[in-house]
């Protein structure tokens, strides 16, 4: 750590190579030199730049990814503001573009291709060509989101492409990995016909992923908006912000080994509220185990419409 006050750079903004040198060396002793070059030469997709894709991107540019393709179609709101990456006086400008900005805000020589239409049949060649990797964020609260999802993971799928996909869940992260390198893995592990005959986006998505990924805390908002007694997805900040840290670490195994993180589940719920008691645990189990299977026989069911 350098304490020294109002020190001038010893070195030239307009000099790539030192620059990055300069923006990655605090990285020494974590990431060598090896690694370093390999994040240097990453291109990946963030497909959605909200609050779960939008976790990512800072990131990974200040652990040194230079290239990115930036994909979101919504404009910030104020209700953005308790968990995604962006201020007050960006409210109303597309995520995708305001992320772009903020990427060479801090490496002026990044390159980034902005999709402000969201990931669409139209680009999605032009947004998957040539990327090392995938992060899956696209809404999902929505049919045409839920319907573009599938489709995004189908073409991975064709082109062997690796993607990480994940979901805050009150105060949990979650995250799953679809390594479509692999010969013979069907899109989402075959569950997207089942997705997509689903009559709602939440049913839609607990068919492609476990419901079981749902801690029981967040299991009354899941309830909420499958019984239309919510229009929103409740997100805390906390939680997404737990990707942001994620991403790095799954990235750098990947470039240093090739693996895929299989997946993640990090909750913070007991350190929200620590330890209960024997009797009141066991009421609450039982009480959630309860609405658990009365949700999953619904999805099961396709009992549940949006509209």
């Amino acid at each position: 750590m350098q304490l020294a006050k109002n020190a001038t750079p010893a070195f030239s903004y307009a000099d790539e190579a030192q620059f990055y040198r300069e923006l990655t060396s605090r990285n020494f002793h974590f990431v060598s030199e090896e690694t370093q070059r390999r994040l240097a030469g990453l291109d990946v997709l963030i497909a959605g730049c909200g609050s779960t894709g939008g976790a990512c991107i800072e990131s990974l540019a200040r652990v040194g990814v230079k290239t990115f393709r930036l994909a979101d179609n919504g404009d910030y709101e104020v209700t953005n503001l308790n968990r995604q990456h962006f201020r007050l006086d960006s409210v109303g400008k597309n995520k995708a573009v305001f992320h772009s900005e903020e990427v060479k805000a801090i490496n002026p020589f990044a390159k980034t291709m902005v999709f402000p239409t969201g990931i669409t049949p139209e680009n999605l060649d032009a947004a998957v060509s040539g990327v090392a990797f995938v992060m899956d964020g696209v809404d999902v609260t929505s049919s045409s989101g839920m319907a573009m999802k599938i489709r995004l993971h189908e073409e991975c799928s064709r082109r062997r492409l690796p993607v990480f996909s994940a979901l805050d869940l009150g105060f949990r992260q979650w995250g799953y990995s679809f390594d479509y390198r692999k010969p013979g893995l069907a899109p989402l592990e075959g569950r997207a016909a089942a997705a997509r005959a689903k009559s709602h986006p939440i049913s839609s998505l607990f068919t492609l992923y476990p419901l079981d990924s749902v801690p029981d805390h967040a299991l009354t908002l899941v309830d909420d908006l499958l019984e239309k007694r919510k229009d929103f997805a409740s997100q805390l900040g906390a939680t997404s912000d737990l990707l942001s840290s994620i991403i790095v670490a799954a990235t750098i195994r990947f470039v240093e080994t090739g693996e895929l993180v299989p997946g993640w589940s990090i909750d913070l719920w007991d350190m929200k509220n620590g330890k209960k008691g024997f009797v009141e645990r066991v009421k609450t189990k039982l009480h959630f185990a309860a609405l658990r299977r009365k949700i999953q026989a619904g999805i099961d069911a396709d009992a549940y419409r949006l509209d």
